[in-house]
């Protein structure tokens, strides 16, 4: 193990990979902090980019984009009530009032602060639990990894929606779309209509790049366009009448004792944020609104909450930011994707050849100690550039929202054609990003969608191998301890998800 680890650190320890890692988390903050793009659309965009780099300075640099993207989404939540990513909405609660008293630089250093540290502490959660899962998974066989990626199909569809009726229809287009191609088992083609191209399926990266990124430019075009037509004038921009930063001493950073009385909502935030984190589906925005909700009731002082309270920063930057670690667990373990970003970096191992899962510890040990050594390398880039960036952010808004979105379109088209010099893949990026548009206005789940496309294959795979194993006997999964398990875990957790929402609307008609 210590040599593995020895190895995988001198393997990251390059100024190639120092800068693709630098790269990553200053392109990653730059898109969170300006409203419209995220996180993901950084990693959609970049990806295509990491076909030319070595596995490691790719997967530094994907790092380095969610990294960085995490806590770019707080730098507009706070400056002007406009959430830079979905998870920094609950950062808006406490983050734009302490800026309205003219103390915006106290809450960005707080939200940096509280980031870094709890993403750091995912981080060495993820490295103590990756071995022993990984032994675990190693005694698992088909039937048990088919009701593992059900149990996370199912999740992701149901809970992780707000409409579970609407996140059952993405999954099941995801799965579908899966099947597109040669059949693994017979060789026949599925779904190609005559169409060559279609015979190895659709290529992840027009997919993707179109249903993420194509397809938000269009709805913003959309908003544009009916504002307009609404106000004869272009949309409101943010709010930049912000009070000058206050002159007051220690107004601008967050002093000793200021860090100690959140040092209890930190570490009860990034506990939160790890346990929403290892379960696949649920995601960084719950992590964060959970942390502030216990926060609160927690607080000595819960009627600050809403009113600038660092506790209510720290809560939910820390609750958003340790979902990033435990997430990867089931991906480097198990090769299932966590959430949406977990699916793209595994998309990031693929075009490197490599797939993670049970074996993919003994097999390339070095280069997953890599990874860790990655992912704390991320962190220290991320305080550094949030710390220079900070007295600058109020200008990354006022970029011209045309401009932008040109600037995205011209990636996307880059994107989707730089994996296979195809035009096909081009045209499959437009196709995806009208799909991505018209989903998205009816409120379908574009990241269930996603990551049910990665996991389809996959299932597919287990589930036929499980059968050919049993001689076609349906009941192996029923007869195996621990896809019985997971098999009951799933009913359970639509039972009373179920149930929940039923007694939620009961309690809304009584009223």
């Amino acid at each position: 193990m210590l040599e593995s680890l020895l190895e995988g650190m001198s393997m990251v320890l390059t100024l190639d990979n120092f800068g693709w890692a630098a790269a990553g988390v200053a392109v990653g903050i730059v898109f969170g902090a300006i409203p419209g793009l995220t996180d993901t659309m950084a990693v959609v965009l970049f990806l295509p980019f990491t076909f030319y780099l070595s596995p490691i300075a790719g997967i530094a640099m994907l790092m380095g984009l969610c990294k960085g993207g995490n806590f770019g989404g707080s730098i507009p939540a706070i400056l002007f009530n406009i959430p830079g990513t979905p998870q920094a909405m609950v950062t808006c609660f406490d983050g734009y009032p302490l800026a309205r008293q003219g103390k915006s630089g106290k809450a960005l250093n707080m939200a940096l602060l509280a980031s870094c540290l709890a993403d750091a502490a995912s981080d060495l959660i993820l490295i103590f639990l990756a071995a022993p899962v990984a032994l675990v998974a190693l005694k698992i066989g088909p039937p048990e990894y088919s009701m593992i990626i059900f149990f996370s199909i199912v999740i992701i569809a149901v809970v992780s929606t707000a409409d579970p009726l609407r996140g059952l229809i993405s999954t099941g287009l995801g799965l579908f779309l899966a099947v597109v191609g040669m059949d693994p088992e017979y060789s026949t083609p599925r779904l190609t209509y005559g169409i060559p191209d279609m015979l190895d399926g659709f290529n992840l990266m027009p997919m993707v790049i179109g249903l993420l990124a194509f397809s938000e430019v269009l709805r913003q075009i959309e908003v544009s366009f009916l504002n307009r037509f609404r106000n004869g004038a272009k949309a409101d921009g943010p709010d930049e009448s912000l009070p000058p930063p206050s002159t007051e001493p220690g107004s601008q950073r967050v002093s000793g004792g200021e860090f100690r009385t959140i040092v209890p909502t930190l570490l009860r935030s990034t506990g939160i944020g790890s346990l929403v984190g290892i379960i696949p589906g649920i995601g960084t925005t719950v992590g964060s609104y959970l942390s502030y909700i216990l926060a609160q009731r927690c607080s000595k002082t819960p009627e600050a909450f809403g009113k600038g309270s660092l506790e209510g920063i720290t809560a939910s930057e820390a609750g958003n930011n340790a979902v990033n670690g435990p997430n990867l667990i089931p991906l480097v373990t198990l090769g299932i994707p966590g959430n949406l970003a977990a699916a793209l970096v595994l998309g990031g191992f693929m075009i490197k050849g490599l797939t993670p899962g049970p074996r993919f510890m003994e097999s390339h040990a070095s280069l997953l100690y890599a990874l860790f050594t990655v992912l704390f390398l991320s962190n220290i880039f991320t305080f550094a550039f949030g710390k220079l960036l900070i007295p600058f952010c109020r200008h990354l808004v006022r970029i011209s929202r045309p401009a932008l979105y040109t600037g995205v379109l011209i990636f996307s088209v880059i994107g989707a054609y730089i994996s296979n010099s195809s035009l096909f893949d081009v045209g499959v990026m437009f196709a995806f990003g009208i799909l991505g548009y018209l989903l998205a206005r009816y409120k379908f789940n574009l990241p269930s969608l996603v990551v049910a496309f990665f996991l389809g294959q996959l299932f597919e795979h287990k589930v036929r191998q499980s059968i050919t194993l049993s001689g076609g006997d349906f009941t192996i999964f029923l007869t195996r301890p621990i896809s019985l398990c997971f098999l009951v875990m799933t009913i359970g957790v639509v039972v009373f998800y179920m149930y929940r929402r039923r007694a939620n609307k009961t309690m809304v008609y009584d009223e």
